[in-house]
């Protein structure tokens, strides 16, 4: 029976990228695929943009309400017919070798549950950025692992080696559909990479660009909203309270108390100086950060002092604390 492989493309309201998404999937040099974009924002604009590709192998799902992107992409596996599952994120793009490249090292390799690839940094025109993706590859200290298995991948794991989502494909029958719980919000990637490494389930590495990362103003990194670093605050919480990787213990709490000092910073930004103490105050007791002391402080200033002092303050204070 010929490999059929699946590619889901998790949308949101957003319409600018989402075609270039799908044309990138469309032009696979596998040609036995079926692509499920996955629409938690019911958008006629992203349906339309779907339905002008004409394409038998497209198919657009939309949820009537907000599911999550873990939930929803978890659904479309279960909708799914392909052996192999990819997730690209709706403004990310595919090399044409891309899955076939990954899927006939999988299919060579039965055991094998995941297998990923090092990516291009684009801009929001697609444009490459040669310097900021050499610069990526070795912040993520993906430059010191060699093609195949990983060795350590609890150490690829916290190091932030382990690309899931654009750059990965999973075999489907050893995805744990489960483990979708839709507090993990938009850090669907960090937590699957935590599930598979938690279960050692054995992880492969390709050291080609196979894909390609778009940063822009609409990212969800780039966004300003506490939704990443609560999404993180969620999932180390998990870790930490279930023992998943206890000697990771001392780092998986430095990483909650940036999450949480994330999270409060958002808030106070966006003016919820209520929400914004509750977090900060705890960071106060438990970590003693001069940052969270600053933060707690300009919680308890007029609304229009602790404004303007931001306003002057945030681009050198803020950037510096991250």
């Amino acid at each position: 029976m010929e490999v059929l492989a699946t590619i889901i493309i998790p949308a949101f309201r957003r319409t600018r990228y989402v075609g270039d998404a799908i044309r990138s999937a469309l032009a696979q040099t596998l040609q036995n695929i079926e692509i499920i974009v996955v629409d938690d924002s019911d958008s006629e604009d992203i349906k339309n943009i779907c339905d002008s590709f004409e394409d038998a192998r497209l198919t657009y799902r939309s949820n009537k309400i907000r599911l999550g992107v873990l939930v929803s992409c978890n659904n479309a596996v279960s909708e799914s017919n392909g052996q192999y599952i990819t997730v690209l994120n709706d403004d990310d793009l595919i090399a044409p070798e891309f899955l076939e490249r990954s899927v006939n090292i999988m299919e060579n390799n039965p055991h094998l549950a995941l297998i990923f690839c090092d990516h291009w940094i684009i801009d929001e025109y697609g444009i490459i950025q040669n310097e900021l993706s050499d610069s990526n590859t070795t912040y993520w200290h993906r430059d010191y692992l060699a093609e195949g298995g990983l060795k350590n991948p609890v150490e690829a794991l916290f190091n932030g080696s382990i690309s899931v989502g654009s750059t990965s494909v999973f075999r489907k029958s050893l995805i744990n559909t489960s483990m979708a719980y839709k507090d993990v919000g938009v850090c669907a990637d960090l937590w699957m990479a935590c599930v598979y490494v938690h279960s050692q389930l054995p992880i492969y590495y390709i050291p080609d660009r196979l894909a390609s990362y778009r940063v822009h103003g609409d990212s969800e990194t780039n966004g300003g909203t506490p939704r990443l670093p609560d999404s993180e605050r969620y999932i180390y919480g998990f870790l930490l309270h279930e023992q998943w990787f206890p000697d990771k213990n001392e780092l998986i709490n430095k990483r909650i108390a940036n999450a949480t000092f994330r999270s409060a910073k958002a808030r106070l930004v966006s003016g919820n100086k209520k929400e914004a103490r509750k977090l900060f105050a705890p960071c106060v007791k438990k970590y003693r950060s001069l940052r969270c002391v600053i933060g707690f402080i300009l919680c308890m200033l007029p609304h229009s002092l602790s404004t303007r002092f931001i306003s002057l303050k945030r681009k050198n204070f803020y950037s510096n604390i991250r």
